[in-house]
Order: structure tokens, then sequence, then C-alpha cells
């Protein structure tokens, strides 16, 4: 059983190197451990400090973020055909040491998919107003998962093979809650350890800006939802579309039978003209959604099929 250890690093020269050292290369029942470093467009001695290391690097022109650097690992750990990955990042926050504990619910197969949980509450290195922004961001996903998830924006997480071959990211932004909502709504099996989250001696780079972050991330939770749950969020929003614009005709009818016209309410008249057509147009895209998601299923299982005969 073969081992791929995805590390995404942006100008990391300062820990790259003792985090690849970090880790552990005898794991019981695995027998092939491959170091994989996404050097996304790095300005610093990160790549090859990497290489001597002993790691696979693959280099970007240019930094394209973390998604995309996740996307690439994802897709040269299938090339070379592995059976499980576990995500890693360069800052060395998260301990090495800990792969096992990730690793050992999908080897017993009682997961698809196991996240790091940092238990970020009891962190004293975090500020308050990420940690807020984390347990919210965490019941999002969870409610529109239907599983409680604790930290949905950890990046120390595992893998099994059919998770590698059945998540996909299209988030140029980042791939945590994106890949958690697509493995429960393609019936992933997903569990939670505690984890160590050691102190970051200089400031994130994803999270420069917590508003900023905030709204990538509703915008991203969103776009997920309507790509694998179309006819829910559109049946929703066909169903409050079309509840305001009868609610405001029964009453513009009431007023017209009892005054024999709808004046002072014309602004009304046209808003409810407007909630009716665009709920109309919201119970088609319900429709022509559910028949691309059909299509869209069919060939992610072509592809799973796919990956399976290599």
């Amino acid at each position: 059983m073969k081992l791929v250890i995805l590390i995404p690093a942006y100008n990391e020269e300062k820990t790259i190197a003792d985090c690849i050292k970090s880790i552990d290369t005898s794991f019981p029942k695995i027998n092939e451990i491959e170091i994989i470093v996404i050097d996304d467009g790095s300005s610093d001695k990160t790549a090859e400090l990497a290489r001597d290391c002993g790691a696979v690097v693959y280099s970007f022109t240019h930094n394209q973020g973390l998604a995309k650097a996740i996307s690439y690992g994802f897709s040269k750990a299938q090339e070379r055909k592995t059976d499980l990955l576990v995500i890693l990042d360069a800052d060395n926050q998260y301990d090495p040491k800990e792969i096992p504990l990730l690793l050992e619910p999908i080897l017993e197969k009682k997961a698809d998919v196991v996240l790091g949980d940092r238990q970020i509450m009891k962190l004293d290195h975090m500020p308050l107003q990420k940690k807020i922004g984390n347990k919210l961001s965490s019941r999002i996903v969870s409610k529109l998962m239907g599983q409680r998830i604790n930290d949905a924006q950890t990046g120390f997480r595992a893998f099994n093979l059919d998770a590698l071959n059945l998540l996909h990211i299209f988030s140029e932004y980042t791939y945590t809650q994106e890949t958690l909502l697509q493995a429960k709504y393609k019936g992933l099996k997903i569990l939670e350890v505690p984890v160590a989250f050691r102190r970051r001696n200089d400031k994130s780079r994803l999270i420069s800006n917590i508003f900023t972050y905030a709204v990538r991330t509703v915008s991203l939770i969103a776009s997920t939802l309507i790509f694998y749950k179309p006819i829910k969020f559109f049946g929703i929003l066909t169903l409050i579309l079309f509840g305001i614009g009868v609610a405001q005709s029964v009453f513009l009818l009431n007023h017209f039978y009892t005054t024999g016209g709808i004046n002072p309410h014309y602004p009304m008249t046209v808003l409810a003209a407007i909630f009716l057509i665009t709920a109309s147009i919201s119970a088609l895209m319900t429709i022509f959604s559910s028949i691309m998601k059909r299509h869209s299923t069919l060939l992610e299982e072509i592809n799973q099929k796919l990956q399976k005969m290599k």
C-alpha cells in the first residue's frame, strides 16, 4: 500500500525542511511513502530545500493559491498510483508524527476522509476573531452536511483512494469546505480526530483579512450547494419567490375588487410581477439543474470506473 504526503508550500524556506524531516517513514500496513511538495510560485529556496530532503517537487511559475496547489497535488498523487493521501501544511503548525492518527480510521475501514480537529477553542495562540469565524463556518458546513464537524477549515486531513477519485476542487481560493460538502453529498464517510496545532511565527497568508475570507467562504459554500444540491436550492428559492409574488397579488386583487383600481399600489404591482416572473425562471432552473445533476453523476461514475481500471 502506498501513501502520498502532499505539502502545498509558498515561501516556506524557514520551516519546509523541518516539516519533511519530521515525517516518520514507517507506518504499519504501508510499504511505500512518497512526499510531494507543490511549490506555489515561491521566490525563496522552498523548492530547493524540499528536494534536498528527498521530496518530489512540482513548481508553479507564479503563485496560484492553495486550492490550485491542492488540486494539482491530487492529480499528481493519482498519476503516481497512491492508495492513501495526507495533506500536511508546510509551516510546521501540524505535527507530522500525528499522521498515523489520521490514517488509522481509514486503514480500519471506518472512514474515507479523516480531519485533524485542532480543538480551536482550546488554543491560546489563535485570535478570538478567527476562532469565532472558524466555529461559525464549521456550524454552517455541519448544518449543510447533516453531520457535526468541529473544524471544517483544518488543513491536516487524510483521504483514501475512493475519496481521491471522487473529489474535485473548483475553487481558486480554498478547498477545505468544498471538499467536505462534496464528500458528504457523495456518500463518503467522514471522521475527525483531535490533533495538536502549533503557533505560527508569522501571519497567515491564506487569511490575511478575516472579512474577505468570510465573504469568499460563504460564496464558495453557496456555489458548492448550488452545484451538488441544485434541486433543493432552486426549489426553496422558487417557493419563496412564488410565495411573495402570490401574497402581493392576492392583496392587489382584493384591493381591485374593493376599489375598482390598483391606485396607489402601482409599485407593488410591478414587484409582484417581478417576483412571479423570477419564480418561474427559478422553477425552470430547477428542472434544468436536475437534468444536469444526472449527467454529472453519470460522468463521475464513469470517471471512477476508469480510475479503478487503471
